[in-house]
């Protein structure tokens, strides 16, 4: 029995540091190092974001997936999803590379958007999921240009 209650308390106080390490993500600051275009066809090209995180939180954070869309002028250029857990040590900074499809049909038009407008404006509207054991969590992120 004993056995069991430490058991128990073991995997509880396991699964609250992993759920304290994925909700410091939520102080991370996010930013785009660079884009690395290749792959160029005569409809797309494929585009690699260098995103990178810096932690402030005194725990390491833990991002698992990370949806964002990248907007000019309103319109929606690239979407994509990472899939893999990402961990930030504590006080610490990491880049991470996610690979995205433009096509050229969206470019024109955010082109088009910008001529009209006299301006382009960009945006990254991004939302962080996180697992616990409850399920997923989601919330908005900012990712500065």
């Amino acid at each position: 029995m004993k056995r069991i209650c430490l058991s128990f308390i073991i995997v509880f106080l396991l699964s609250c540091t992993a759920v304290q390490e994925r909700l410091a993500i939520k102080e991370c600051k996010f930013s785009l190092v660079s884009v690395k275009p290749y792959d160029f066809t005569f409809n797309n090209l494929k585009l690699d974001f260098d995103i990178n995180c810096n932690n402030p939180n005194k725990i390491d954070a833990v991002l698992d997936k990370l949806k964002y869309t990248l907007y000019a002028n309103d319109n929606g250029l690239i979407s994509g999803i990472t899939g893999k857990g990402i961990k930030i040590s504590a006080k610490g900074s990491n880049s991470f590379v996610t690979t995205v499809t433009l096509e050229y049909s969206k470019l024109g038009e955010a082109l088009i958007s910008a001529i009209r407008l006299g301006k382009a404006e960009y945006r990254v509207k991004a939302t962080a999921y996180i697992q616990t054991i409850i399920g997923e969590i989601s919330y908005p992120v900012e990712i500065t240009l």
